[in-house]
């Protein structure tokens, strides 16, 4: 019995003793361990600190203004700021606006009212052309609910603007409101329209403004104030020798980008490889909302390639909400006519922010390129070409020296999607490297045609041709013949009649080992 108690005693004994040698060994390591265990926290502390906690330094405010600059584009953020430093006097006629007076309508516009007719406005262009024979003047690019009305008489109305270091406003009256829509109205729409500011005779003739306000009355506070942009060219030449010894420069105006759904970020690089081949220096497209993809490639163009493409934003002139993207796309969608309208206002405002940048601009979409023919690749060449052919149809007067635009002829390129590949050992991926088959008429003369528009002349640009020249010092368009160039559209023709027989026209091949490469590096960028 005894000895059953004592190897009972035993047994516990040693379970006790593993017991209290497990429980040393632990705090012994726990408690060697414990620095470690604190430089770990710490460690996984800063470590989320750093991620989750933005402790860059707060941006500047020129860093700022940069930033709404970019933002709302009309805006006169800086020029205010400015004035705010000199502290001038307050006018008794024409106060000048502050930012609980400004009407902001949809974003990017202004508005201002008189009487019955209500001017949303997007941007404000000072134009000092010496071709502009009422000039210097600041042009008001607005759309306003009055149509191409030869019978109507627009009320009085004034333009404030606003000198450098100047307390009060010089007043002008607005000498003339130009429609470009002559082709019809409908009820509820804005039309686009110029209005004229001629900068009066005497000590302000010549000083550029940089602001201005649109009134009812001359003395009134205005509900709007913009920006007036005025972009010379930096390299401007400086006599006749100089000027005809360079080289032509030519910049693109893209429409409203509106693909929120359909991906054509493909061909998107290989048009605007193919723009910067045949001459283009830049390429400005308005935001309408893209497929991420092809933002992805105009923000890639913006960083990689500075001043080859830009990208400025954009909304509805009538006031549909710019909630992007669905309803931005709907309200674009829903009337074609109210969407067409509003195509006027990107066309002009690329074309006086670059007009004195770039000697010939296009108005394209990105599935129409003008094609030079031939032996000629470049559009340089094509220009000067151009000024020494004939008017197609003989409709110019033969002794015309200068004209407002050069224009070509459009030809349809379709999918033809039963048809092979022409060019079988390309990838499917070159769109028009692969579509050489066109229909085979070419439209009529001013049927779609598309232009490369002369700075110095044009006023007002719709998408095929001038609303408006300096008439005195530029011919009309002259079209070019078909066998120097043609206008290579990448869609399908309206009338479906046209797609039968169609014939290879494989132009674009002269550029392919070129382009293909651009591209294929664009891809893997």
């Amino acid at each position: 019995m005894l000895s059953s108690y004592t190897r009972l005693f035993r047994i516990l004994f040693v379970i006790i003793f593993l017991k209290l040698l497990f429980l040393l060994a632990l705090y012994v390591r726990t408690y060697d361990g414990l620095p470690k265990f604190k430089a770990s926290m710490a460690s996984k502390v800063h470590i989320f600190d750093e991620i989750l906690v933005d402790r860059r330094d707060q941006p500047t405010w020129e860093q700022r203004l940069k930033w709404i600059r970019e933002e709302v584009p009309s805006f006169p953020l800086e020029e205010m700021s400015e004035r705010e430093k000199l502290s001038l006097k307050t006018p008794d006629c024409g106060p000048i606006p502050d930012m609980m007076n400004i009407d902001f309508h949809n974003t990017y516009w202004q508005r201002a009212i008189n009487e019955k007719l209500n001017y949303f406005i997007y941007g404000a262009y000072y134009d000092d052309r010496e071709t502009v024979a009422e000039g210097p003047l600041v042009r008001l690019l607005t759309m306003v609910n009055q149509h191409d009305d030869k019978s109507f008489k627009y009320p009085d109305i004034y333009c404030q603007l606003w000198m450098k270091d100047r307390a009060k406003p010089v007043i002008v009256p607005v000498s003339q409101h130009r429609v470009m829509w002559p082709f019809g109205h409908a009820p509820r729409r804005y039309y686009p329209t110029f209005l004229s500011c001629p900068l009066p005779e005497g000590d302000f003739k010549w000083e550029i403004p940089e602001m201005v306000s649109l009134v009812g009355r001359k003395c009134d506070r205005a509900r709007n104030l913009l920006r007036v942009v005025y972009e010379p060219r930096e390299d401007e030449p400086q006599n006749v020798t100089e000027k005809a010894s360079k080289d032509p420069r030519f910049m693109v105006c893209v429409k409203t980008m509106d693909f929120p759904y359909e991906d054509k970020s493909w061909r998107l690089i290989e048009w605007l490889e193919l723009m910067r081949l045949l001459g283009a220096s830049k390429v400005v497209l308005y935001d309408g909302q893209m497929h991420p993809n092809m933002t992805r490639v105009v923000k890639d163009y913006v960083t990689n390639s500075p001043g080859f493409v830009e990208l400025r934003p954009m909304s509805l002139g009538r006031g549909e909400p710019h909630a992007p993207p669905h309803f931005h796309h709907f309200a674009m969608a829903s009337d074609g006519f109210n969407r067409i309208l509003n195509e006027m206002i990107p066309y002009n405002d690329c074309f006086y922010r670059n007009m004195y940048k770039y000697d010939y601009v296009g108005v394209f979409d990105i599935d129409e390129v003008i094609m030079p023919l031939g032996n000629i690749t470049k559009w340089s060449e094509l220009v000067e070409l151009s000024r020494r052919v004939p008017d197609d149809g003989d409709r110019i007067p033969a002794d015309c020296k200068e004209w407002v635009s050069f224009c070509f002829r459009n030809v349809y390129y379709p999918r033809y999607p039963e048809r092979p590949k022409v060019y079988r050992n390309l990838s499917s991926s070159f769109y028009m490297l692969q579509h050489v088959e066109r229909v085979q008429r070419h439209c009529g003369r001013g049927d779609a045609t598309k232009c490369l528009h002369d700075t110095r002349y044009a006023v007002g640009l719709h998408n095929h041709f001038t609303f408006f020249h300096t008439e005195k010092e530029a011919c009309p368009a002259k079209s070019i013949p078909i066998e120097y160039a043609q206008m290579q559209h990448y869609r399908e023709p309206d009338t479906k009649a046209l797609l039968i027989d169609p014939v290879v026209d494989a132009s674009i091949w002269r550029y392919q080992p070129e382009l293909q490469a651009r591209v294929e590096a664009g891809y893997r960028s």
